[in-house]
């Protein structure tokens, strides 16, 4: 009994496999509950008696990456091209002088994320700072572009 938004709750609340469910509408319209709660006698006699047609709606992952609290310090050396994380070579340009000193170093931002939490979402997805009284710093992304990136209150996807 509710609304869309309850819909969309009772998904999230079965992250693996979503029982069938038969949503009632309160009065107005809504585009994932079909059934008006003041015909609920009918509805569910004929679901019992005659079986149901299941509409499968499809739903998203999304994944939760976080910051790694210690991340390394990576240098790019100004001459070579190379791009040291620790004491590990990355990446490595035409030049191959393993002996040179860098005179022009620069250390560049590394941010290192994991994967934290998996949720599993029907229709829209709310991305909020939580209780925090900073901005977070998102960056969100489907399986192969970045959708946006900066520093945001939450986001919210539909």
């Amino acid at each position: 009994l509710g609304g869309d938004g309850t819909v969309l709750y009772t998904s999230w609340l079965f992250q693996k496999v979503v029982p069938p469910v038969l949503p009632f509408h309160m009065g107005s319209l809504g585009f994932l509950t079909n059934f008006n709660f003041k015909d609920y006698k009918k509805h569910i006699t004929c679901a019992l008696d005659e079986g149901i047609r299941v509409n499968l709606r499809m739903r998203f992952t999304c994944t939760v990456y976080r910051r790694v609290k210690n991340p390394l310090k990576a240098t790019r050396c100004g001459e070579t091209g190379k791009i040291m994380i620790d004491w590990n070579e990355l990446e490595t340009s035409s030049h191959s002088n393993s002996e040179h000193e860098c005179g022009h170093d620069k250390d560049l931002p590394c941010l290192i994320t994991q994967p934290s939490e998996t949720f599993q979402v029907l229709n829209d997805l709310v991305v909020d700072r939580g209780a925090g009284p900073y901005m977070s710093l998102l960056e969100l992304f489907d399986s192969k572009h970045t959708v946006g990136k900066g520093n945001f209150d939450g986001v919210t996807f539909m």
